[in-house]
């Protein structure tokens, strides 16, 4: 018996999955979870504090193969452009001073990029290796593989689609030499049907991190969802749009890149030191470009290889306000977004085609499930009596536990809501959740600024039964993971949910995906007449979503939540310090 582990081996979102000698997907999850770091950035793909559990619970006794998301080339390529690229900015501050900050930014960017530069395979999982062979008396072989970065990116997405046939477009930051693939998926097999790129450097996904900068966010903190949700403030700005617009170019099927790419940025700097309706601005004609050279790469793609149906992946499918909008845009008609279209999801793919490798004669299995990561511990309840919280309800009946906690959501409640095993990718989806009423535009602003302490300008997604979705949007489609904005429709949103765009970034919640979640929004719609609960990540910003008892702990006590479920367990807190937060409580949390 083997098993298969996927490791994504990007400088940032690290991340491990697990593939059982059946092909089934067995457990999958972002390293930022367990070291509490927000994006991993440099961690080691298989740390320490991440594979021991992984390798005690699903790693037996058998053979290993151990997968990485990088191909040889790009691994051994890295110990030659990081250098490079420290020089290749040290010579451009002392030739191009008129663009020095300009530079500055591409010298601070490729410093983070390539930091880490290993030189094989093998010396990226020293750690796997070494606890197997502890395990093992010292006499274990672990078998090590490095696959294609965008052959990584479209594994994931294709065996997790509903489609027979289709085409994969990966649209991404960078990957091996380029920033696009794409794929023929048919009959559960892939096929490459663009060259291969080995020095093309446009992208469309970098394009974007260098807008995001200019606003004055952070992307190595990911922060490329704040531009997108403050693109629904601004309004479109034809100065700006005629400088932007031509940098990413479509050239047949690839992009091609601007020859004055570092004169446009360093127009865009000053906008760091401007206001928040020019920043509002500059996002939303950023947006718009973004989608206009989207929709026309694709569309350019359906004139050469046709087909209905579109599975998107890469770093550029998390932009959920342009998936939204493909279907119309582009011949397309059907669309499929995996749950983890960045390069956390990679180490899926990676995992599935060494799968494929040793078993040409069978298909991979799909996966549709996003609940593949860790599971709290069992003794919960008698870890939290020792610190002296006790529970206000217990039900082991799932409509029961529904009913509570429907009921504390309608009078107003803000709920952390933790059950089985964790989603995989960036997207909270009912597992890991922070819910609210949504019926109030009021509580936006209680959310982001005394529980998630952020930015007024961030929106919520709306949680919504599947059943009930053509009634409140337009051109409703599926979005299982959370993966598209759709258009409310006229009087239907719950404020609370609605954008200022008049979008919302909704998951379709049905009974077959989780059982549980549909029968807390179902008894919600009962007790209100609105079948959607506000679902924001379990987190505060800058922090990744919760992973254990005590990370919940931490945000319960520290904002301005009143309910805590945990499992069958429901906790409140009932000594307010006006802020909403426990001070009983939250003294003896400080103890743990």
């Amino acid at each position: 018996m083997t098993t298969y582990l996927g490791f994504s081996c990007s400088q940032h979102d690290p991340s491990v999955a697990v593939v059982n000698e059946d092909g089934e997907v067995v457990f999958a999850e972002a390293n930022e979870r367990a070291l509490k770091c927000k994006r991993g950035w440099h961690a080691a793909p298989d740390a320490f504090g991440v594979i021991e559990p992984i390798l005690k619970d699903y790693v037996g006794d058998g053979a290993v193969c151990a997968n990485l998301t990088w191909s040889k080339t790009s691994l051994r390529a890295s110990t030659v452009l990081a250098p490079f690229s420290r020089l290749a900015i040290a010579a451009f501050k002392l030739t191009r001073p008129a663009h020095e900050e300009a530079m500055l930014w591409l010298g601070w960017f490729f410093r983070h990029a390539l930091y880490r530069a290993p030189t094989t395979a093998n010396n990226m999982l020293l750690n796997v290796d070494l606890r197997l062979r502890q395990r093992n008396g010292f006499r274990f072989e672990m078998q090590r593989q490095a696959w294609n970065h965008h052959l990584c990116h479209a594994a994931t997405a294709c065996y997790s689609s509903p489609y027979n046939k289709a085409l994969c477009a990966v649209v991404d930051g960078m990957g091996e030499g380029a920033s696009t693939a794409f794929f023929s998926f048919e009959n559960g097999e892939l096929r490459r049907l663009d060259s291969t790129q080995f020095s093309n450097l446009a992208s469309l996904g970098i394009f974007y991190t260098q807008v995001c900068y200019a606003i004055g966010f952070d992307p190595l903190a990911g922060e490329e969802w704040k531009v997108m949700g403050l693109a629904a403030y601004g309004e479109v700005d034809d100065e700006l749009y005629r400088l932007l617009r031509p940098v990413v170019k479509v050239v047949g099927n690839r992009f091609s890149l601007t020859r004055s790419h570092a004169a446009w940025f360093e127009k865009l700097l000053p906008y760091r030191k401007r206001d928040f309706k020019e920043n509002a601005d500059l996002a939303c004609t950023a947006q718009k470009v973004f989608e206009d050279v989207l929709f026309e790469f694709l569309t350019a793609a359906h004139r050469r290889w046709g087909g209905e149906n579109l599975i998107l992946t890469g770093g550029c499918a998390l932009n959920s306000s342009a998936n939204g909008k493909i279907v119309g845009a582009t011949p397309f008609k059907n669309l499929h977004v995996p749950m983890a279209p960045g390069d956390d999801g990679n180490s899926v793919g990676a995992a599935l085609l060494a799968w494929q490798k040793d078993h040409p004669d069978q298909r991979v299995p799909r996966f549709i499930s996003p609940y593949l990561g860790s599971e709290l511990s069992q003794n919960t309840q008698t870890r939290l009596q020792k610190h002296g919280l006790e529970p206000c309800f217990t039900a082991k009946d799932p409509d029961k536990l529904a009913e509570f906690v429907a009921s504390e959501l309608a009078s107003g409640s803000i709920v952390g809501w933790v059950q089985g095993r964790s989603e995989f990718g960036h997207r909270a989806l009912g597992n890991r959740s922070i819910l609210a009423d949504p019926r109030s535009g009021e509580i936006r602003e209680r959310l982001n600024t005394a529980v998630k302490f952020r930015e007024e300008f961030r929106p919520f997604a709306p949680a919504i039964l599947h059943e009930h979705g053509a009634e409140y949007f337009e051109d409703y489609c599926p979005s299982p993971y959370m993966e598209r904005a759709l258009k409310w429709k006229q009087g239907r949103a719950p404020e609370g949910v609605r954008h200022a765009d008049d979008t919302g970034r909704l998951q379709s919640v049905t009974r077959e995906a989780n059982p549980l979640f549909h029968k807390l929004i179902s008894a919600f719609h009962r007790k209100t007449g609105v079948p959607i609960l506000l679902n924001t990540s379990f987190n505060v910003m800058g922090r990744p979503i919760v992973h254990d008892v005590e990370d919940a702990l931490g945000v319960f006590f520290t904002s301005d939540t009143n309910v805590l479920v945990l499992g069958d367990i429901v906790y409140k807190k009932t000594v307010s310090n006006g802020d909403g937060i426990s001070e009983k409580k939250a003294d003896r949390y400080t103890k743990l």
